[in-house]
This record gives structure tokens, C-alpha cells and sequence, in this order.
């Protein structure tokens, strides 16, 4: 309970920020056990997680534990052959397209391209092949500096291409303390999940 009320109160704070015609997300409690995202992506929770709801259907679905701005499990579920991996906010950007011949880094490059729009700076620390959603995909693991607060997180992700279509799920947090607390939680989440036929 006491998690569910600090990702309300960073709902609450990123709200005041938010403009008076954007309605802030709702925060929803995931409970363990066998869960769906974006109706496609079925996954098996050890433990609760809080969904934040958002009403812009081109919001990346994002659960957190801890709180929307400490740690970030984020879902990017069949994404297609030519599609960016992310809305555009301004046409300045470059857009971040997916193609379906790409290669484990090329993914990865469009992901550090993502993570990196702001300022902050990502290495690279392993990259690697690994069995997921019945492909041979990829797991990543980084680290990410924050350029707004300085914060260094650490992060892991876990793709694979299916039938053409992309799908990442990527876990940052605190490299002290938070994301060695969830790792192994991400990792068996990650490591079981499924999709849809």
C-alpha cells in the first residue's frame, strides 16, 4: 500500500506539470499472477505492480513498484515492419523506426537513441542472445546517467523480433539498492512471457 501511495503522489507531481488539456494517468494496481499487456503480451507476476493509465493511445505502457520517477517497466509490444518504436513529439526528431531486417544492436541503437533524447548519456554494457517469446532473441543491459537529476540508473531489456514485429521490455532503476531488488524478478517475468497467437 505504502508504494501505491508514492506512485500516486509522482502521478500527483508530474500532473502539475502537466497542461490543463492533457487529463493526468490514473494509477491502477496489477496484482500477481497471469496479467495481459496491450492485449497481446501475457506475463506471470510474482508480486503487485502499479499500471499507469494514460488516455493517449500512443502511450508506452509503464508499471512501476517503487514510483513512476525511481523505477520504470516499460513495454513495447509488436511494433511493425516501419513503424517508430516511439510517437514523435516534434517533427524536428529522428525518428526511431524499426525495420524488420535489423540486427540485436540496430535494436538497441534505436532504443539508446530514445533513452538518450534528452541529454542523458547510455553505455552499453553486455549484449547478448537469449531465448524469448519463442525466438532467438536478445537481453541488454545498460546504464543510464540522467541528465535532469544526475541519478545513475541501470537498466536491462529483452527483445525479440516475431513475425516481423518488434517487441522490448525494458526495466531501469537506481543501480544502488533498487535495480539489483527487482532484477531477478524482471528477469523470470521477462524469461516467461508469451504472446498471443
Amino acid at each position: 500500500m505504502k508504494r501505491l501511495w508514492i506512485a500516486m503522489a509522482a502521478v500527483a507531481l508530474a500532473a502539475c506539470a502537466t497542461p490543463t488539456k492533457l487529463r493526468p494517468p490514473t494509477v491502477v494496481q496489477v496484482e500477481p499472477g497471469q496479467q495481459a499487456v496491450a492485449d497481446r503480451l501475457e506475463l506471470q507476476l510474482d508480486g503487485p505492480w502499479n499500471r499507469f493509465d494514460r488516455t493517449d493511445k500512443d502511450a508506452i505502457p509503464t508499471w512501476t513498484v517503487e514510483g513512476f520517477s525511481v523505477d520504470r517497466l516499460q513495454f513495447f509490444v509488436g511494433i511493425k515492419d516501419g513503424a517508430d518504436i516511439v510517437k514523435r513529439k516534434t517533427k524536428e526528431q529522428r525518428p526511431l523506426t524499426f525495420y524488420s531486417s535489423m540486427q540485436p544492436n540496430d535494436v538497441v541503437a534505436l532504443f539508446q537513441g530514445w533513452l538518450t533524447q534528452a541529454g542523458s548519456t547510455f553505455t552499453l554494457e553486455r549484449l547478448e542472445p537469449i531465448p524469448f517469446l519463442g525466438e532467438n532473441g536478445f537481453r541488454f543491459r545498460y546504464t543510464l546517467t540522467r541528465r535532469s537529476d544526475d541519478v545513475r540508473l541501470a537498466g536491462v531489456g529483452y527483445g525479440a523480433i516475431h513475425q516481423g514485429e518488434l517487441t522490448v521490455i525494458l526495466y531501469s532503476a537506481p543501480r544502488l539498492g533498487f535495480f539489483p531488488r527487482y532484477e531477478a524478478q524482471i528477469e523470470k517475468m521477462a524469461l516467461g512471457a508469451r504472446l498471443k497467437s
